[in-house]
C-alpha cells in the first residue's frame, strides 16, 4: 500500500501502536488500564497483523502527503542554511582581507612617523 522501505514501515508502527495506546486509554472498557496493559495491546494488535500495521487508503494519503510537505519544507530550509553558510563565509574573508590592509596602512603611518588619527564617531558603535 505504500513504500516498501523499512523507514516508512517503521513510521506507520509507531503511529498504529500510538492510536492502539491512545485507543486503549480512551475506548473500550472503562477500566482503568495500566501502561503495560496498553502496550501489551499494542504489540498483541501488531501480532494479530502478521507484524505489519495496515492503514486505509485515505489515511495513507494524507499522511503521505504531510510528510512529503515536511519534507520539502525541511529541505528548503536546509538550502537557507547552506545559502547562509556561504555568504557567512564570504563575508569572513572580506573582514579578513580589510584587516590585513588596515594592518599594513597602519603600518606604513606609523613608520612614516605620522600622528594616530582618532577612530570616527561611526565606528564607534561596532567596536
Amino acid at each position: 500500500m505504500g513504500p516498501d522501505s523499512g523507514i516508512w514501515g517503521a513510521v506507520i508502527a509507531l503511529i498504529g501502536l500510538a492510536g492502539a495506546i491512545y485507543n486503549g486509554r480512551r475506548g473500550g472498557p472503562k477500566e482503568v488500564a495500566t501502561t503495560g496493559d496498553a502496550a501489551q495491546a499494542a504489540v498483541e494488535l501488531v501480532e494479530q497483523s502478521g507484524g505489519q500495521l495496515q492503514v486505509s487508503t485515505a489515511i495513507w494519503t494524507d499522511m503521505n502527503s504531510k510528510i512529503t510537505a515536511l519534507e520539502q519544507k525541511v529541505d528548503h530550509l536546509t538550502a537557507l542554511v547552506e545559502q547562509g553558510q556561504g555568504r557567512e563565509n564570504r563575508l569572513r574573508d572580506l573582514l579578513r582581507a580589510a584587516m590585513r590592509a588596515l594592518r599594513r596602512a597602519n603600518a606604513r603611518l606609523d613608520s612614516a612617523g605620522l600622528p594616530e588619527e582618532p577612530v570616527p564617531a561611526e565606528l564607534t558603535p561596532y567596536g
